[in-house]
């Protein structure tokens, strides 16, 4: 199999278990939103969103190392250090993990009382300690069965793991309708997940079969590319973390509450670059490894391309419907965020094309350029929340997202031209977004025009913007019917 056809079949399988998980994340917070008052909801999410942030510095970039590096081991056949990069991985995992959750100990009455400004932030924040332990190890084993490019399993972890989570809520919230049902439901799933896999990926490699020291090179190049992929990575926890954590302090946990059905409704958007960039990571690697950089080119320009040509009209219609969205499906407590969920729709189009970027940078060994990108975006992304919030609340957070995203794409955008001398295509993203104001405008005198229900309208409105978008879309010839055809499976290609 070409490693084109390899990288669409990966895309492909984690796109499916992304998106039904996804569904099934997007059903979570519509059960925990039904049965959580306004209030609840947000300090769950407040304090979920701190235990995240404190993820980020869980292995200073090891996990991703790891999906860097075992291709590149797989390739030379040195099993041994695959081995000793895990648990070299997983014991400053723990150690980093443990100190995090002596000074959440420490500090949980001080943030209960100033930050949060609700007691039941104390035991809420010591419970998640536990949660904290948990979603660090079950990164650990998600990261292996990237590096291992054993997508379908990741894919299916992430499926499982909504899947069980979602039947406990509802089965858990027929009992008792609180914060503390959704806390320990989550606990208690995570728990499940972390020892099934477990068991999973060690039957796909017996760590134990290849024990060597971990010697004083490995260390140094697992950290070499650990530690700035993590500044990078912080950066871009900053500006999707940093809104919320400046938010939850200057207004009300109902706010927050609101903000965080927003944030993950518009980064659904996000599952479509997810899923590419799992997969494209190790493959790009191995490619790097072996110095084919013309494939590397080749696919980059076609992630560029098509990337926004499918993703773009799903934002414009999420964008167009964004108050039927909230209404629908969280109920008429949070249509009141339906301005900043516009905003940040627009945002996450930028991110998705700046992090395709980033992560074909990190996959080629640069993790400190992308590290400068996003710090850069952060800072900007700090300034700006706390200029706006006090003043606009969750619309400004919004605001500050949108060009703190836009900044990152065209950062990043130069930065890989001259790394690995790509072109940017700039004109084949204008025609890209005319096509969009064709949807946009088709959707707008529908909805002016319809005089029915609002569901049967969001149908008409959508089957006609799609069908307009896609025929400017082959009328600016954006489309190649035989550059898709080669990319295909031959079982799938053979029928156009």
């Amino acid at each position: 199999m070409s490693y084109t056809k390899k990288a669409v079949k990966g895309v492909s399988i984690l796109f499916v278990f992304n998106i039904i998980a996804a569904f099934l994340g997007y059903l979570i917070r519509i059960v925990l939103a039904r049965n959580l008052t306004v209030a609840e909801y947000g300090l769950f999410f407040a304090v979920l969103t701190l235990i995240n942030f404190l993820v980020l510095f869980k292995d200073v970039g090891l996990c991703q190392a790891l999906v860097k590096y075992i291709p590149e081991y797989l390739v030379k056949k040195t099993p041994a250090k695959i081995s000793s990069a895990i648990i070299f991985t997983f014991v400053i995992q723990l150690i980093i993990t443990a100190v995090m959750a002596v000074l959440i100990i420490i500090f949980a009455q001080y943030l209960s009382i100033h930050y949060f400004k609700e007691p039941l932030a104390y035991k809420v924040l010591l419970i998640f300690i536990a949660i904290l332990f948990l979603t660090n190890f079950r990164e650990l084993l998600r990261s292996i069965f990237q590096g291992f490019q054993r997508m379908a399993i990741y894919g299916l972890m992430y499926f499982a793991e909504n899947m069980l989570l979602l039947i406990m809520l509802i089965i858990g919230f027929t009992l008792v309708k609180d914060i503390f049902t959704a806390i320990y439901l989550h606990i208690l799933v995570y728990t499940l997940i972390v020892i099934g896999f477990f068991f999973v990926f060690f039957k796909i490699f017996n760590i134990f079969k290849y024990r060597s020291p971990i010697k004083k090179d490995l260390r140094k190049k697992l950290f070499a590319f650990g530690v700035p992929t993590t500044l990078g990575s912080i950066g871009g926890m900053i500006i999707l973390y940093i809104d919320i954590l400046i938010l939850t302090y200057f207004r009300s946990l109902a706010e927050v509450g609101i903000y965080n059905v927003v944030v993950p409704t518009a980064m659904m958007l996000n599952f479509f670059a997810i899923s590419i960039n799992i997969t494209i990571f190790p493959l790009i690697s191995e490619l790097w490894a072996r110095k084919k950089n013309k494939l590397i080119r080749q696919g980059v320009n076609l992630l560029q391309k098509y990337s926004l040509i499918i993703i773009l009209p799903v934002a414009l219609i999420m964008f167009s419907f964004s108050f039927l969205i909230l209404q629908l499906f969280f109920g008429p407590d949070y249509i009141s965020g339906t301005l900043a969920f516009q905003y940040l729709l627009i945002g996450i189009v930028f991110l998705i094309l700046g992090q395709i970027h980033l992560f074909v940078i990190a996959a080629v060994g640069k993790p400190k350029i992308g590290a400068k990108i996003m710090f850069i975006a952060a800072g900007v992304n700090i300034v700006t929340n706390f200029i706006f919030i006090p003043l606009l609340g969750m619309l400004g957070a919004a605001i500050t997202s949108l060009l703190s995203y836009f900044l990152v794409m065209l950062l990043s955008s130069f930065s890989l031209s001259k790394l690995i001398k790509v072109k940017i295509p700039w004109l084949s993203w204008l025609k890209t977004v005319i096509a969009g104001a064709f949807l946009l405008i088709t959707v707008f005198i529908l909805k002016e025009t319809l005089n029915v229900n609002p569901l049967p309208e969001a149908i008409i409105c959508i089957i006609s913007g799609v069908a307009i978008y896609i025929g400017v879309i082959f009328l600016f010839k954006l489309v190649d019917l035989k550059e898709i055809k080669s990319l295909l499976p031959s079982q799938i290609s053979r029928f156009f």
